[in-house]
């Protein structure tokens, strides 16, 4: 799997005029790679996702996904939005298998593989309650099972973890890579946090103000797996100064 992403542009028609949002944005995605993309915002981070996933079409440029564009087409990529946008009235087990139920699929396997994935994203025992006895953090790892099932080998997660409370905030992370690397799939993540980016990422792309373009690529070296240990490390601290000064330029 390999995304590309060639000078994108991308406006938005306000009346007569339009309103650049994306100006002219360059940027990669290999297999296996985790890429947070941070950035101020208002900036257009959601809508070079929602270009990603074909939801919108770019004025000019090319997604590309294994060289072939995909601008405009739908149902290359396991799209999860900032909200877990669980249904009150259905079981999490029914809201994991929605997209399976949508897109006509096999809703006995699976909801067979659902309930096997369930004690690995924390959640048996929950798979015939209601949404609104789960934590944050549940619901989180609820929307994730569904975006999981899906089974696309591209995830773009956007703002995952931004509502929850510091603590349950970091429990996730660790959480997240361990599926990550058990599931090997290729991530595309939104965060408007660099502790959060460094944490989680192989590569960070920071965003400029709107309208927006790649300001700075940056690699992160630190070992795999990942300790919260490392955020204490010289290289850590380093690389977190290059964001802020990037970031906040």
């Amino acid at each position: 799997m390999h995304l590309k992403l060639v000078d994108i542009h991308h406006s938005f028609v306000e009346g007569i005029e339009h309103a650049k949002v994306v100006n002219g944005v360059n940027l990669s995605l290999e297999k296996g790679e985790f890429v947070s993309i941070i950035g101020p915002s208002g900036c257009g981070k959601s809508t070079l996702f929602n270009l990603v996933a074909g939801l919108e079409i770019p004025m000019e440029g090319e997604i590309l996904l294994n060289g072939q564009s995909v601008n405009g087409q739908r149902g290359h990529v396991s799209y999860m939005m900032q909200k877990d946008l669980l249904f009150p009235w259905k079981t999490v087990l029914e809201n994991v298998l929605l997209g399976a139920t949508v897109s006509k699929e096999n809703v006995r396997e699976a909801r067979e593989e659902a309930l096997s994935l369930f004690p690995l994203f924390g959640l048996e025992g929950y798979e015939n309650n209601y949404p609104t006895v789960l934590s944050g953090g549940m619901k989180q790892r609820a929307a994730l099972l569904r975006t999981f099932l899906h089974k696309k080998e591209l995830l773009l997660l956007d703002e995952p973890f931004g509502a929850l409370d510091a603590l349950t905030r970091e429990k996730m992370h660790e959480w997240l890579l361990d599926i990550w690397s058990q599931m090997q799939r290729s991530v595309l993540f939104i965060t408007h946090s660099i502790d959060e980016a460094i944490f989680l990422s192989d590569r960070i792309y920071v965003l400029t103000p709107r309208p927006t373009a790649v300001l700075q690529e940056f690699n992160v070296e630190l070992a795999r797996p990942r300790t919260k240990e490392m955020t204490l490390s010289d290289e850590y601290l380093e690389l977190k100064q290059k964001l802020m000064k990037a970031l906040y330029r």
